[in-house]
């Protein structure tokens, strides 16, 4: 697949944080070298929104041979023990096969939180994959061993959560990293539970690693997280209070949040508050999480429902076009979405595809190099 070059007059164009209706665009190899509000005689017209690639901030890519296999609506303690020694055991070939559907469906880049490596045959031809090693563990014997074993694969280390990591590896979170760190943040009741009162079903679950667990002080290792990182991303925030999340954000000016409504809706048949994050999409992301909880490793349905809730298209696509961009780079393929309504409202059979129309392009005599 190429990107695109040529003169092309889509219904919208998406563009730097703005919707441009009833413009030509020129692009060169899939960047753009102009745009014109003049007419362009010879412009294919292009049904539809038009985009720059998206980003899928959050996945796990290691369980993507587990789609349709764990429960659904049970909680997370019910899915950590469905998953038990099946984690990390996803085939090259099928991860290869869940980030080309992707791509085909407009995403192009991807940040995956690895317990193990991951295979470089795994990643189709221009896909863009940012692999974090993730790591955990509640027990204080052999932490440094694991620690310095992780760093041997070369990625930018984040961990998982404050609540699955022991004393030592919480230090760890002070430690300076050039990629975001990136953590599981108020996920599940299970987890607020556990963060606030000590509680839950958390509380029996990690008797299995210690004898006596205790919550850790989260708001002060969050500020250790946020030192010496370019932003801090947490993950999910599915129960995060409202409350609690307007004084983060104020607090933290490299804070952002990564929602992944699709695996919040799977695990445990609810999602974030997305009427709240509408007063700041700018520190918004949008991910996936992994196939295990996930119908696909593209973001049109995160980015669908943002729209459904009432986000405009500039607010929506800010959390996968613009913010990410600051950290990931993304191959230059452009998302057609269509068929819209005049609005630019979404119809039932809505869709976004990779716009790659080689055969269109050639008959109107541009170059598809």
């Amino acid at each position: 697949m190429t990107p695109p070059t040529g003169w092309f007059v889509p219904e919208a164009l998406y563009w730097q944080g703005a919707l441009l209706r009833g413009v030509s665009v020129h692009l060169q190899e899939g960047k753009v070298v102009e745009i014109t509000h003049a007419s362009i005689p010879d412009a294919l017209q292009v049904e539809g929104l038009l985009t720059p690639a998206w980003v899928n901030a959050h996945t796990h890519l290691e369980l993507s041979h587990l789609r349709g296999k764990l429960p659904r609506g049970r909680g997370m303690v019910d899915f950590l023990e469905a998953m038990g020694p099946g984690r990390g055991q996803a085939s090259p070939e099928i991860i290869y096969q869940a980030l080309h559907e992707a791509a085909q469906a407009g995403t192009w880049a991807f940040v995956s939180h690895q317990n193990v490596p991951l295979p470089p045959e795994a990643i189709p031809s221009r896909v863009q994959v940012y692999p974090l090693t993730e790591y955990f563990g509640l027990r204080r014997n052999g932490a440094r061993r694991r620690w310095k074993a992780l760093r041997r694969w070369g990625y930018p280390l984040t961990p998982h959560s404050f609540y699955a990591l022991s004393r030592p590896l919480l230090r760890r979170v002070r430690r300076f990293t050039a990629f975001p760190r990136s953590l599981h943040f108020y996920e599940s009741v299970e987890e607020r539970l556990w963060l606030e009162g000590g509680k839950g079903p958390f509380k029996r679950f990690f008797r299995r690693f210690v004898a006596r667990p205790y919550p850790p002080r989260w708001r002060y290792w969050l500020s250790q997280a946020y030192r010496r990182t370019p932003a801090l991303w947490l993950i999910h925030a599915a129960e995060l209070p409202a409350s609690l999340a307007e004084i983060l954000l104020h607090r933290y000016p490299r804070l952002y949040f990564v929602l992944c409504p699709e695996a919040n809706a799977y695990l445990f048949r609810r999602g974030p508050a997305l009427s709240f994050w509408r007063r700041y999409p700018h520190r918004l992301l949008l991910g996936t999480d992994s196939l295990a909880n996930s119908p696909s490793l593209s973001v049109w349905e995160p980015l669908r429902r943002l729209l459904l809730a009432g986000f405009h298209w500039e607010e929506a696509l800010l959390a996968v076009v613009d913010t990410p961009r600051r950290w990931v780079a993304v191959p230059p393929f452009w998302v057609q979405v269509a068929p819209l309504s005049e609005r630019l409202s979404l119809l039932p059979q809505t869709q976004p595809k990779t716009f790659a129309l080689r055969a269109t392009i050639a008959e109107k005599g541009f170059s598809a190099r």
